[in-house]
């Protein structure tokens, strides 16, 4: 028990971070070597764990993440023939809807249908300017690189249901 006493007294900083990764479910705390004693490092492994909807601050935060998105993607010019006929309130719920699905959320089959989405005949383009506007939002928002990545990622995994017949060429 002594044992246990001085280590957590040496290590403070290594305990604290230890008790936050345990509160938020990331398991893979490890101290490194002698000379970095008092450092901790979380393995990367571990950290993929936690759903990208948690690692951008939750559905809350996340979703004003993603209404921001849309705001710039619906007053970019690529997207704005695309958007001319189509109710914005209800495209903007379903654009939310399927960037949260997309970051971790689990949502019903009745909730999400990428079906539709070919209809839109979305090109290799605006799927890149799409991907562009992801990555300077989350930047200019001091989002980790980590992050950044995983989410463009997200929108990578359902290219081919997102891009039109004959666009991804």
């Amino acid at each position: 028990m002594q044992k246990i006493q001085n280590f957590i007294e040496k290590n403070k900083a290594v305990v604290a971070i230890a008790a936050v990764a345990a509160a938020i479910g990331i398991v893979g705390i490890k101290v490194l070597n002698q000379e970095n004693r008092g450092s901790a490092k979380i393995l990367d492994a571990s950290i993929q764990k936690v759903p990208l909807i948690q690692r951008l601050g939750g559905e809350q935060s996340a979703q004003s993440t993603i209404s921001m998105l849309f705001e710039r993607v619906s007053k970019n010019k690529e997207f704005k023939p695309l958007l001319q006929n189509v109710d914005q309130s209800k495209f903007k719920q379903h654009f939310i809807s399927v960037v949260l699905h997309l970051f971790g959320q689990n949502l019903t089959s009745s909730q999400l249908n990428f079906s539709g989405h070919c209809k839109l005949n979305l090109t290799e383009a605006q799927f890149e300017t799409l991907l562009n506007l992801l990555d300077q939002l989350l930047l200019s928002l001091g989002v980790d690189n980590r992050e950044i990545k995983d989410a463009k990622e997200a929108f990578l995994n359902v290219k081919l249901q997102l891009v039109g017949p004959n666009q991804n060429a």
